[in-house]
């Protein structure tokens, strides 16, 4: 299950840290569906997309079942991560992470229509845009929506200081139509992950799904040890151990989220 974790954490940050570059433009008033390629500098990665005006769903799963689903609930501020392969999910709230990039009050924009074009034969406006944030933050490029508000395609430099990140995403067979609820709701018979307890039980050194040691062989509490076979104190401190893997990845979704 540790392998698949990490998987869908790295799923996790990708999608986070996407999910800001659209965070200012608002929602379309439309249900579809469509296949979504995503590239910046380090990856292309390719999913399928559920989307309402306050609710969506991102699919990136293998053959095997690896990978992950994230449902977006704009309209509770909720996030989940589901792993189908172990029939488990994480939740996040929305709120936690949000930050200056994420509040459009703390932005200003031009938006300048550049005239009518057919993408993956979908007639669309293409759109030349330029925002920039109280702090001197700014991204700029061109988008590519339909007449209901769709971003079919979106080609964006976000800069920050000396900092620059492109972001291209892109919707191919588009779909527009209702969507089936049960999409964006938590499946029947999926077990909430808990990062918190995990890190516990890890933190104490004990192994995760092993029992505590039986002390005292059954007793109400533990025997003291005969003073003869007492150990003698170390006359250094061990050298502290690496971090577990369980560990990381609960450090890592500490700091994706801003916790």
């Amino acid at each position: 299950m540790l392998r698949r974790l990490c998987t869908v954490i790295a799923f996790a940050g990708i999608f986070v840290s996407t999910d800001s570059w659209s965070a200012q433009q608002s929602r379309p008033q439309v249900e579809y569906s469509a296949d979504e390629t995503i590239q910046n500098e380090d990856r292309t990665i390719q999913q399928h997309v559920y989307v309402t005006p306050t609710k969506e769903r991102k699919e990136m799963l293998t053959g095997g079942g690896d990978g992950g689903i994230m449902i977006f609930r704009f309209d509770t501020k909720t996030l989940w991560i589901l792993m189908p392969s172990e029939k488990m999910y994480m939740e996040q709230s929305m709120s936690a992470r949000q930050g200056q990039r994420d509040d459009p009050s703390q932005w200003t924009y031009e938006d300048t229509a550049m005239g009518d074009e057919t993408l993956n034969g979908v007639k669309v406006t293409k759109y030349k845009t330029i925002a920039t944030s109280t702090d001197g933050k700014k991204y700029g490029g061109f988008s590519w929506r339909t007449r209901e508000g769709i971003n079919l395609k979106q080609d964006l430099l976000y800069k920050e200081g000396n900092e620059k990140k492109r972001m291209l995403t892109e919707l191919r067979n588009l779909k527009i139509g209702r969507q089936d609820p049960q999409l964006f709701e938590i499946p029947e018979g999926f077990t909430k992950l808990d990062m918190g307890g995990m890190m516990g039980r890890q933190g104490m050194g004990q192994p995760m799904g092993e029992p505590p040691p039986n002390r005292g062989r059954g007793q109400g509490r533990p025997q003291p040890m005969p003073p003869q076979e007492a150990q003698p104190a170390p006359e250094s401190s061990p050298a502290p151990e690496e971090p577990s893997e369980m560990e990381k990845a609960g450090n890592f979704m500490k700091g994706l989220f801003g916790q």
